[in-house]
């Protein structure tokens, strides 16, 4: 057994062991993160790991800051531990903006676009939208879930609850399809219909980040353009080049774009890919929302009537069967 093993084996040796808080807790559990940092976990993982194993009881409740505090510090005492080659430790860096002047990029990007109306932002779409707003939920529903996948719909605070706001797709639409009335929001994301930890760590939840099971969208969303604008973006040829699946009229000010993603497969794929590089380099410099970068986002749902305007799709990428 070589030294990153030993590490590891130490550290899952200490995660088994976590005392609850009044009983050693603190000094504890940075010992444990000093041995996963030392055999090259992640540390996204080792703060899953970790906020996964932390008993039940204690005096009080361990919040998300004290489990990254005590990763932030072992990466301090550790930074030029390399272990082995094939799972060493390397201190991470900050990820350098792939774009220098966001804004002027952006700007580029709007004045490129031929297009600026919602009439030819339908002409252009792939997909035919010629159903009526009503029908966006079961449109969309099909399009871009697959039949057993778990889906949130529902209200922006309400609880995650298993066959009433989290459901399959496929019952999803026979409930719509039967006369169901929609909710203004979706998680974008398909959930495993399992408690999770919640981003706090005050209890577990059916509908956090933790809950996602299948990382198939993420969602882009500007705060501080024009409607005109925003569709220029989209349909600027830089924009059409992203893998959009789906333009979403949020029924205000918004037009909320989901993006395809391919080749995410967990929470840790998930912070390196698409928080740190797509989101971190590329978009937050654009001036899109950075509040949209997790992976369990609401969106608005299509086909919902908000006020006395519908949510609604604009322009769709999605083929028939929507997978």
């Amino acid at each position: 057994m070589d030294r990153v093993d030993k590490m590891k084996e130490k550290f899952f040796d200490r995660l088994r062991s976590l005392p609850q808080t009044g009983q050693g807790f603190h000094g504890a559990l940075q010992g444990c993160v000093n041995y996963g940092i030392m055999a090259g976990i992640s540390e996204h993982e080792i703060f899953a790991l970790v906020r996964a194993s932390i008993p039940s009881g204690g005096n009080r409740k361990v919040a998300d800051k004290e489990i990254w505090d005590a990763i932030k510090t072992a990466v301090a005492d550790v930074p030029n531990y390399t272990g082995n080659r094939r799972s060493g430790y390397v201190a991470p860096t900050k990820p350098v903006p792939a774009i220098s002047d966001g804004q002027a990029t952006r700007q580029r990007m709007i004045e490129s676009s031929e297009i600026s109306d919602e009439a030819d932002l339908w002409e252009h779409s792939p997909i035919r939208i010629d159903w009526e707003p009503s029908e966006d939920t079961l449109h969309f529903l099909e399009r871009m879930y697959h039949p057993e996948e778990q889906v949130f719909i529902g209200d922006r605070k309400s609880a995650g609850i298993i066959g009433t706001n989290i459901r399959s797709a496929k019952d999803w639409i026979e409930y719509f399809g039967g006369g169901g009335q929609t909710a203004p929001h979706i998680i974008i994301n398909p959930l495993s219909g399992e408690l999770a930890p919640t981003k706090s760590g005050d209890g577990a939840t059916y509908r956090g980040d933790h809950n996602v099971k299948t990382f198939k969208y993420c969602l882009v969303e500007f705060d501080d353009l024009s409607r005109e604008d925003q569709i220029r973006f989209w349909m600027s040829p830089a924009a059409r080049k992203l893998p959009v699946a789906c333009l979403v009229d949020s029924g205000g000010k918004s037009i909320h774009a989901w993006l395809r993603l391919s080749g995410i497969a967990s929470m840790d794929d998930w912070a390196k890919e698409i928080k740190s590089k797509l989101y971190d380099q590329f978009l937050i410099p654009l001036g899109v929302d950075s509040q949209c970068s997790n992976p369990a986002r609401l969106s608005r749902l299509p086909g919902h009537l908000r006020g006395e305007k519908y949510q609604r799709i604009l322009w769709m990428n999605t083929p028939a069967e929507g997978r």
